[in-house]
């Protein structure tokens, strides 16, 4: 058999273009944060790292998290706590999936790039550590190749849900139970054309925004609709440029990147380098302009 696999470049650091945003948020008159005893508030940002495709639709009915009641968000991570047989191996009474509250609906991954995220759900968690989220999928999932030709998403597994495992350090922790948490859909890896039809394979990032590095800049001339991979040995990124040529990623890791620039149109490829990047902070690139 022949595999097919479209190539998606764009986003990174965007997460980094498509994001999920879970958030719960309720005040009190004094203005602070009113949680209920052994509650804690956990918000969630989805991104996505764009791909070349018009649109990408993603029907979301559901989103749950895995907490375990038993541990602390900043206790160590346990190397078998996302194996399935976890809960056979653990007291079962303490790991609790709680599902958020959400507004239902298709999603266009690809309206979130360039550093916009969206705010999906919201709500209250029992205290204790995140292990997962798992989002639920309707049957609308649907990939558009231009303004008008779409073709059906097919789920590439047999559940209608999939699940993202969490690590202590994706976690920002707002207050001692505030929590927030970011999802890079990585579509350049998530939606695949295999044996004429499309499918999804969600390959999704979690990370902690405020401890990552976000990387922006510009490539002109405006319309030249280039796909950007920002790369070094440990890290791919992608991301997809406006119209005017404004672009940013979001959830990079510290080091030195390099980013190529896949013209369109007629224009040429560019590659610069040494793009240094440091956690928690933005790096803003010099303005690239592509040649014919």
């Amino acid at each position: 058999m022949k595999t097919k696999t479209t190539w998606l470049a764009a986003g990174a650091g965007t997460l980094v273009a498509c994001m999920l945003f879970f958030a719960c948020k309720k005040e009190n008159s004094s203005g602070s944060t009113d949680i209920p005893a052994g509650k804690s508030q956990m918000s969630i940002y989805m991104m996505d790292d764009p791909i070349s495709f018009y649109k990408v639709l993603i029907d979301i009915k559901q989103v749950a998290v895995l907490v375990d009641t038993a541990a602390h968000h900043d206790d160590a991570d346990d190397d078998h706590e996302w194996r399935d047989d976890y809960r056979g191996c653990h007291n079962s009474n303490t790991l609790v999936w709680d599902t958020l509250s959400i507004t239902p609906g298709v999603y266009d991954l690809l309206k979130l790039r360039n550093g916009t995220d969206t705010l999906l759900a919201s709500g209250l968690m029992a205290n204790g550590k995140v292990l997962k989220v798992r989002v639920t999928l309707g049957t609308r999932d649907t990939v558009y190749t231009d303004s008008v030709t779409h073709y059906p998403l097919n789920i590439a597994w047999t559940t209608t849900f999939f699940d993202i495992n969490v690590r202590r350090e994706n976690i920002s922790s707002v207050s001692n139970n505030q929590f927030k948490l970011w999802l890079d859909f990585n579509l350049a890896h998530s939606v695949i054309f295999w044996n004429g039809a499309y499918w999804l394979k969600p390959v999704v990032k979690p990370f902690n925004d405020k401890a990552l590095a976000k990387i922006e800049g510009r490539v002109l001339p405006g319309g030249a609709s280039p796909f950007l991979m920002i790369y070094n040995s440990t890290d791919t990124l992608y991301a997809l440029p406006g119209w005017e040529g404004y672009y940013q990623v979001r959830g990079a890791s510290a080091g030195t990147y390099s980013i190529y620039f896949k013209g369109q149109h007629g224009y040429k490829d560019t590659t610069i380098t040494s793009i240094s990047v440091t956690a928690g902070k933005l790096t803003t690139v010099p303005t690239v302009t592509l040649h014919k």
